[in-house]
């Protein structure tokens, strides 16, 4: 595998047949084109001259200067695309990229509100050529609104869109979910929300613009919130953080709980998965089993009981603590290390990671399919070097020109 499609590439995948103009320049917008091209469609990726993608240049350690051709984080999130490197405000520029919107599907973007209509790509505009056309606008509080100039971190994001209310202990400050996560929920909210435009727009022949704020998809997805939300308007209960932590107490608990060598997680639910934890922690303690059995509220032996489950853990390897609860039927699981997901027979067995050749950074290991299905996610080529077919799509533009 080579960083160059070829244009005649005819392998089948479910997206052939699609074009997606990717105007993003970090990841929620190059992790929601990235599901386009790994299943076949041609994704053009508009990167800006001498400097490309904010991806390209991202450090994992504070004062690292990667390689932005070689950049971890850029690898990952563009496979499969073609990238031209255009200056948005040159004449020239600027008519490029609106004859190849102009035989596109769907453009993605993450520009500031308002930016797309001053450079002169103005979405209703843009339709008037192209009337099947879908625009996903991404940004942090939407296309509208009393925030929507302002900017936001990965942190601001989680504590205004919900997550941070959510984590951490009940009497502790709340905590931030790690590395990128905000990003890739945002991402796949916007590739989903694309998908659903290009259906509509088969089905009507009229395209649309989709207004994606960061706050809005955290705020509304998974993990609680959206539940505690309707709680609080149905019976104007607040739900307390740290609900479904350990410190809860009674039959309910989950939590992290430190192994001998890393750490594992617990989830008991229920009465039974309670009977199931105590008997395999207490096995052949009958004064334990006798008093912690069959316990709806621990109330003063709360402590005790604490005690005596982290010095049990803490005396077990994580892998023979999850083996042993399995068995068990409790639900629990042990925290991987990079290497060891890496390494994880489960996933080589499964051929979760696909191995391809690219010009800078050489032979790489690369996250496989996310899901599987015939004619499905391949890598046909690794990410692009910043203006690598920049030569290329001019060229089919100007023969889409002479072609009767």
């Amino acid at each position: 595998m080579t960083s160059s499609p070829s244009r005649a590439d005819t392998r089948r995948q479910v997206f052939n047949g699609l074009r997606v103009v990717d105007l993003s320049r970090w990841v929620a917008g190059e992790f929601a084109t990235k599901m386009f091209a790994d299943f076949g469609a041609d994704v053009v990726k508009i990167e800006k001259p001498g400097a490309g993608s904010h991806s390209r240049r991202w450090a994992l350690v504070p004062g690292e200067r990667p390689d932005p051709e070689a950049n971890p984080l850029f690898l990952h999130l563009n496979t499969n695309k073609r990238s031209i490197a255009v200056d948005l405000r040159s004449t020239e520029g600027l008519e490029l990229v609106k004859r190849l919107i102009a035989r596109a599907d769907a453009v993605v973007e993450s520009f500031r509100p308002g930016h797309l209509e001053r450079l002169g790509l103005d979405p209703d505009e843009l339709r008037a050529t192209n009337p099947r056309l879908v625009v996903t606008r991404i940004s942090p509080f939407g296309q509208t609104g009393p925030y929507r100039d302002r900017e936001a971190t990965g942190i601001v994001l989680q504590a205004t869109g919900g997550p941070m209310n959510a984590t951490g202990d009940a009497h502790r400050a709340p905590q931030r979910k790690p590395g990128l996560l905000e990003q890739y929920t945002i991402g796949r909210t916007a590739g989903e929300a694309t998908l659903a435009g290009l259906y509509h727009a088969r089905r009507t022949g009229r395209g649309s613009t989709i207004d994606v704020s960061g706050q809005e998809v955290l705020l509304s997805s998974a993990d609680r919130r959206a539940s505690y939300l309707l709680t609080a308007e149905y019976s104007g209960v607040n739900a307390p953080r740290g609900v479904r932590s350990a410190h809860r107490g009674a039959a309910t608990f989950t939590g992290p709980f430190r192994a001998a060598d890393g750490f594992v997680m617990i989830y008991i639910t229920n009465q039974e998965f309670w009977n199931r934890l105590i008997r395999l922690i207490g096995a052949g303690d009958e004064v334990f089993l006798g008093k912690f059995l069959d316990r709806p509220h621990l109330g003063d032996d709360w402590d005790e009981f604490m005690d005596y489950l982290k010095a049990w853990f803490a005396a077990r390897p994580k892998i023979q603590i999850m083996t042993d609860a399995e068995a068990a039927r409790i639900p629990c699981t042990a925290f991987l290390e990079m290497d060891e997901l890496y390494a994880h027979p489960h996933f080589r067995e499964r051929g979760a990671f696909v191995t391809a050749e690219h010009p800078v950074a050489g032979r790489l290991d690369y996250l496989g399919a996310p899901w599987r299905m015939r004619d499905g996610f391949e890598i046909r080529h690794t990410a692009p070097r910043l203006g690598e077919h920049t030569a290329e799509v001019t060229a089919e533009l100007e023969m889409s020109v002479v072609q009767p």
